[in-house]
């Protein structure tokens, strides 16, 4: 029998089965036609998967990339010699996951045939990816941003000096952390909006589902599942699922939480527009002053990044035109930029910042 993830999307679906909670008191009868009382009352009671009577097509299918945002994966990565491994694994990807289901789960080894001769190419090609965020559009961002992560979580597992074994394990984890959205309900992943309270809830348990999964799926191993389950922890104790904190929150899930926060950032999303990886470097150095992430990881990973970017042009926040000249190694998300014949060292125009990469 099919379970599925606790939404207002279900309204009209019907129980398979009884519905009890933790203390064994029935809530609700087999053969029930769901309604919106009825769903909250599950959630009330933190019941977050549900047993319904479903269409084959359910949960929703979502939709193909829309031909900009491919064009644009063409036009950046071509002259790289990478766009269509990215698109390969782009595909493959948004497939596999689309397979992933209660009853089946594809082996590890097959979301890995396509991701692995992308993540090599970009390990050993410094400022590879730096393209990708430059593109337009929300389309599947999903699986695209599972893809970056992937990449990026590799890359910082590259700069503390891991081996080739866990630099390959931490893209691996990096490609899985999001699977358990499979069996968040599309109105929610792609709600323009801010999410409720109700819904929010909803979307937390992708972490718990995602271990699920990964549990179940031949070739894993415990680091890939704490990193789905693990990634949205934070030092401070704020995060979840668990709540837990500082040294009780894997190196790797912390590595895998770096990366995906830094590709939201940087990424359009149906509900924001993406900022620039300078901005994206402000927001992980707060984060860690605030004591939610590990200095150690983003230290090195934010002057990593911010280097890739010296001659690159960019929008500050007034829309004016500029080119990343000079990185301070202090505060590397506030650079020496060019604008005209003016230098303006940005440490000392605190009002200025980078808004947007261009090409």
């Amino acid at each position: 029998m099919p379970e599925i993830t606790t939404s207002y999307s279900l309204i009209g679906k019907t129980l398979e089965h009884d519905v009890f909670n933790e203390h064994g008191l029935l809530l609700l009868s087999k053969g029930t036609v769901l309604t919106r009382n009825d769903i909250s009352l599950l959630i009330s009671h933190k019941i977050y998967m549900v047993p319904v009577l479903v269409s084959p097509d359910f949960p929703f299918s979502s939709p193909e990339p829309s031909h900009s945002v491919i064009s644009q994966i063409e036009d950046l990565l071509k002259s790289r010699g990478a766009a269509e491994k990215y698109l390969t694994a782009l595909e493959q990807t948004k497939e596999l996951f689309g397979k992933v289901t209660e009853v089946y789960i594809p082996p590890l080894r097959q979301f890995t045939h396509a991701f692995f001769p992308l993540l090599d190419q970009v390990i050993k090609e410094t400022g590879l990816f730096t393209p990708l965020y430059l593109i337009e559009g929300s389309d599947n961002y999903t699986y695209r941003h599972s893809i970056n992560v992937g990449i990026l979580s590799a890359l910082i597992a590259k700069l503390l000096n891991r081996t080739t074994e866990e630099v390959i394990l931490l893209g691996q984890a990096g490609l899985l952390h999001d699977v358990g959205k499979m069996f968040i309900p599309q109105e929610i992943l792609m709600k323009p909006g801010r999410l409720t309270d109700d819904e929010f809830e909803i979307m937390k348990q992708h972490t718990i589902l995602g271990a699920q999964i990964l549990s179940r799926m031949e070739g894993t191993n415990e680091v890939i599942i704490q990193c789905a389950l693990l990634h949205h922890e934070r030092r401070d104790g704020s995060g979840y699922p668990q709540g837990r904190k500082g040294l009780d929150i894997p190196i790797e899930s912390q590595i895998v939480g770096v990366a995906d926060v830094f590709d939201a950032i940087c990424s359009d999303r149906v509900y924001k527009s993406r900022n620039s990886p300078f901005e994206a470097a402000k927001v992980l150095w707060t984060l860690t002053c605030d004591g939610l992430l590990n200095p150690e990881i983003v230290n090195r990973f934010i002057n990593y990044i911010a280097t890739l970017y010296v001659g690159s042009n960019a929008l500050l926040n007034t829309g004016e035109e500029v080119e990343v000249i000079l990185i301070h190694m202090d505060e590397p998300m506030r650079p020496l930029v060019r604008r005209g014949d003016e230098y303006l060292d940005l440490r000392k125009h605190r009002s200025l910042s980078i808004e947007k990469m261009i090409g």
